[in-house]
């Protein structure tokens, strides 16, 4: 394992605690894990990938991300994954305020299951401020499941005008099942 690779590994465990389990993605070049904690976040599941740093440049610079979700454990993960991988795979920057849109492609009847369609990243909150870098080298997204409406509202009025409706209505983001805010 690289250095930066056990920075990731030790950063986890100093904020997130010790994985319950962890899988393994590929899209043929490339190799991310998928690691599950579930002591972090009351009544939920946190997935984070290890090893997406590693496609620094497909991404936009180094980084690794977390997904939080209540129910649904699987299918959420599949989502989560193959969104990261799509980024990769197109060579699409992950930051504050990415969307990827197609859930539904990935895990059939996800979206009229659960409402949600797309997978967004933000800034790291719930969590301590210093879990956002790791370092000075990497810094850390959240990904949040969104709607159909959310996503098309993030696209016509920005990210911030969207994080500022959830705050404004206090939304619990982890919900899978929650109404959509707009």
């Amino acid at each position: 394992m690289n250095d930066l690779g056990e920075l990731i590994l030790d950063h986890y465990e100093k904020y997130l605690g010790e994985y319950a389990g962890a899988d393994i993605y590929s899209n043929g070049s490339d190799q991310i894990q998928l690691l599950g904690y579930d002591n972090t976040i009351r009544d939920c599941l946190l997935f984070a990938t290890f090893g997406l740093s590693k496609c620094a440049d497909k991404v936009g610079g180094c980084c690794e991300a977390i997904l939080v979700t209540d129910s649904d454990y699987d299918s959420c993960a599949e989502v989560f994954i193959n969104s990261v991988f799509y980024a990769v795979t197109n060579g699409l920057s992950l930051s504050h305020g990415s969307l990827i849109t197609g859930a539904d492609a990935v895990s059939t009847g996800f979206s009229s299951k659960h409402g949600k369609s797309a997978v967004y990243f933000t800034d790291i909150f719930l969590l301590p401020d210093d879990f956002a870098e790791i370092d000075d080298k990497c810094r850390m997204l959240m990904a949040l499941l969104v709607s159909e409406n959310e996503a098309e509202f993030i696209k016509t009025h920005g990210f911030t005008a969207f994080e500022d409706l959830l705050e404004e209505n206090d939304v619990d983001v982890f919900d899978i099942n929650r109404p959509s805010v707009v």
